[in-house]
């Protein structure tokens, strides 16, 4: 596999890339700070240094759509943690943060079992609480972290002997900062990155793409809290005093502000935030000390409204500002005589989809009552209906985003997995009724999602670039994809600058990249023009005939479905009402006064 040719095809143009040149500006004036700024000046640039670091953390665990208002709580725990074993027993600091660091990720990972499961507000509030709690201990532990008096005697960091001073300790945040920086950049542009990004809105979508959502969203929180706890330590060393009030409840909105304010968009977001709002907490100070003399309470209003202007001004923080303008890798076109190879499809000999008796209710609505149904191997077959018929519902049972109420599904003979992420690795990927595509990433990247069930690299093989040669074959896979639906050419634009029929054939695309046996597309002409709708018949018959897939469905256009078709099923209130071929069905008199009409 060439991974220079996958790459070059996803290389934009080169132009002025404005986070670019932010971030060797922020590089330049952190460094010349460190090396030339007071002590004052110094110990802010830590100080941002650290906020920067567990806003990372805070960042990612909000693009998946998860709020946490308790995340100074780890902070608290990495700093006293560190500080304990140094100061109290004798652990070396070297040995010590990685321990508070560890201990952070264990106290996430047991309370992200216990909170992650809760949905909307009650997550949030859970987050709080913890939050609090853990605060109101570091108060009340007295013998141990001094209580509100404070811990003192914290050890700073010396190596070999050598004792770090403020600025080589603020230079190495800076370090550590940097790395994170380069780390977390691959994770979000990764296999991991990619589907955290969709499970904010589209948890359905990544699981029928192989995702585990509970596990992938806890991992991505205990990440976040082992990043807290390695800041806190960092902290502590640094500080070499710890206050419980630093770790409060308004620390974590203030951590929660800076996520906001730089945007959670990618790790560069992590560090303007922190960055700017520090720049605005001590302007509001300036302003009204020095320039309007008022008295310091109004500090915090001058402060919250600084804060709204720029919210205003940025609602998706600093960073959609950085990267305004900025286009996605389009495919060049000296990328196109390359040779991609072709996803194949998974199976041996034609596969065969059987429901048996399925029904399937919703408290006292019966979507599907006793529904049988044989798809056969190889071929393309309709499932139609009128609207409310029951097909999307039959869809989702047989993808296990539904369990049946009652009845049987077998693939290939044996019992459908319990579970969507298992569905799609025994061969079945699938659309859906309503796009479900990212749309703050490009068409190659929402495609991409579709093969991460074709993929092995996690976080940290991610963080440390071993994923480059499975991220080259997944690029070349997606791009045989695009190409074969008659998307290549807009495999960098946005999914949100296209219309509704190009996003349904991003979605076809991203079926693909699973290699599915069988493919089940739930009314994917909807939206299309007729020469699209002719690509698509086109596209099926080839999947049909080249790769031998089997494809299923679901669709209202009837000269689609009777024109490529070879089998159909029909529902009506949720029974199957026939079955047989398209010319068998386009005759047969109940179907015709249930849905087709006369005119069919």
């Amino acid at each position: 596999m060439n991974t220079d040719n996958a790459a070059a095809r996803l290389a934009p143009p080169r132009r002025l890339d404005r986070e670019r040149l932010m971030l060797g500006a922020i590089a330049v004036l952190v460094a010349s700070l460190l090396l030339t700024a007071s002590t004052y000046y110094v110990g802010l640039v830590a100080v941002v240094g650290v906020n920067a670091i567990v806003v990372m953390g805070l960042g990612f665990l909000m693009a998946t759509g998860q709020i946490s208002l308790g995340h100074a709580a780890f902070l608290g725990l990495g700093a006293y943690g560190s500080a304990l074993l140094t100061a109290r027993w004798g652990v070396p600091v070297l040995l010590a943060i990685p321990c508070a660091t560890a201990l952070c990720a264990v106290v996430g990972y047991v309370l992200a079992r216990l909170t992650l499961q809760l949905k909307g507000h009650y997550l949030p509030l859970a987050t709080l609480a913890y939050g609090m709690a853990i605060s109101v201990c570091f108060v009340a532990a007295i013998e141990l972290t001094g209580g509100a008096s404070g811990l003192t005697g914290v050890k700073p960091l010396s190596v070999f002997g050598w004792v770090f001073d403020t600025r080589s300790t603020a230079t190495l945040i800076w370090v550590v900062v940097a790395l994170l920086l380069v780390g977390y950049r691959r994770i979000y542009r990764g296999r991991v990155g990619r589907v955290a990004r969709a499970l904010k809105s589209n948890g359905v979508m990544v699981s029928a793409f192989g995702v585990d959502v509970p596990a992938t969203r806890t991992r991505i929180f205990v990440l976040s809290a082992a990043l807290g706890g390695l800041a806190g330590a960092l902290y502590a060393c640094y500080m070499q005093f710890l206050s419980p009030s630093t770790f409060s409840l308004g620390a974590s909105i203030n951590l929660l502000i800076m996520a906001v304010l730089g945007g959670v968009v990618g790790p560069m977001g992590a560090i303007l935030g922190a960055i700017f709002f520090t720049v605005i907490e001590l302007s509001a100070q300036k302003l009204i000390a020095n320039v309007l003399n008022l008295p310091g309470q109004v500090e915090t209003m001058v402060f919250g409204v600084m804060l709204i202007v720029m919210l205003l001004k940025w609602p998706h923080g600093l960073l959609s500002w950085a990267r305004l303008g900025e286009g996605g890798a389009g495919a060049r076109d000296d990328a196109r005589p390359v040779a991609v190879p072709v996803p194949a499809s998974r199976m041996q000999a034609p596969v065969s989809l059987v429901a048996h008796n399925v029904t399937k209710k919703f408290g006292g609505l019966t979507a599907l009552a006793d529904v049988s149904v044989a798809i056969p191997g190889a071929a393309i077959t309709g499932l139609i209906g009128p609207n409310g018929a029951g097909k999307s519902t039959l869809f989702n049972v047989l993808t296990q985003v539904y369990p049946a109420t009652s009845g049987s599904v077998s693939f290939n003979g044996k019992p459908l997995p319990s579970t969507s992420q298992e569905v799609v690795r025994q061969g079945i990927a699938r659309t859906f009724q309503h796009v479900q595509l990212v749309q703050d990433l490009d068409v190659l990247r929402n495609v991409l999602i579709g093969g991460y069930v074709n993929g092995r690299a996690g976080l940290l093989s991610s963080a440390f670039g071993r994923d480059r040669a499975e991220e080259a074959r997944l690029m070349d896979e997606a791009l045989a994809a695009l190409r074969r639906v008659g998307l290549l050419e807009l495999a960098g634009v946005k999914v949100s600058e296209l219309p509704l029929g190009s996003q349904r054939m991003v979605e076809v695309a991203r079926a693909l990249m699973a290699r599915p046996a069988l493919l089940l597309l739930d009314e994917p002409a909807a939206g299309l023009r007729a020469p699209e709708k002719e690509r698509l018949a086109r596209l099926l018959q080839s999947l049909r005939d080249e790769d031998g897939m089997t494809v299923l469905i679901v669709e209202h256009d009837m000269e689609l479905v009777m024109g490529c078709a070879d089998y159909l099923f029909v529902l009506n209130f949720g029974k199957l009402l026939a079955q047989g071929t398209p010319a068998q069905i386009r005759s047969n008199p109940e179907v015709i006064d249930a849905y087709l009409g006369t005119d069919a």
